[in-house]
């Protein structure tokens, strides 16, 4: 099987995954544009992620549960793991959906951005270079991806589509690849 593309459940049905999902250490590539949705006055591109410790979100469409649960639990969960922590959400979904978010949690402070959005050379490069891409389909898969300085830290795209990533373990992870990466440089400057 081609190492590029992977088999998910979602729900009853194999879907296909394209793409390869970061493995720690590698550094973010491509060049994408990803039009702003909410709470953003620009575009998100592949520089703005390689500022800082950033988690990034993937969503599929925000009108389901388990995406809208995703941006709730981020929100709520992830200040607490670090006040330089941002977060940024992109949906496969045109950026009218993100109006639910405002209206039903108009708390949530994260940027949000739609591929939908995109031309088809950003898109592309996007699910490339998260491994988000779905076969034959313009969504994208869940995933979570916590990057600091454009180096990907943890990356985690669930095999069942049906549900998003279970954000308080994925948060309490990257808790641990944070103080690894500081213990790291704190040795590296002794």
């Amino acid at each position: 099987m081609d190492s590029t593309r992977r088999q998910a459940q979602l729900g009853t049905q194999t879907i296909h995954l394209t793409g390869i999902v970061p493995a720690p250490g590698e550094r973010l590539r491509g060049k994408f544009v990803v039009p702003a949705a909410r709470r953003a006055d620009r575009p998100l591109t592949a520089e703005d992620l390689c500022r800082g410790v950033i988690v990034v979100s993937t969503l599929p469409n925000i009108h389901k549960h388990a995406c809208l649960s995703q941006i709730v639990d981020l929100e709520e969960r992830g200040r607490a793991l670090s006040e330089q922590l941002r977060i940024v959400h992109i949906s496969a979904d045109h950026e009218s959906h993100w109006q639910e978010v405002d209206q039903f949690h108009p708390n949530i402070q994260a940027a949000g951005y739609s591929l939908c959005s995109a031309d088809a050379a950003s898109r592309e490069a996007f699910v490339t270079a998260f491994g988000v891409g779905v076969e034959g389909h313009r969504r994208i898969a869940h995933g979570l991806f916590l990057l600091r300085e454009g180096v990907f830290l943890k990356s985690e795209v669930p095999t069942d589509q049906m549900r998003s990533v279970e954000v308080t373990q994925f948060l309490r992870d990257a808790a641990r690849c944070l103080m690894t990466v500081e213990r790291s440089a704190i040795g590296r400057h002794s």
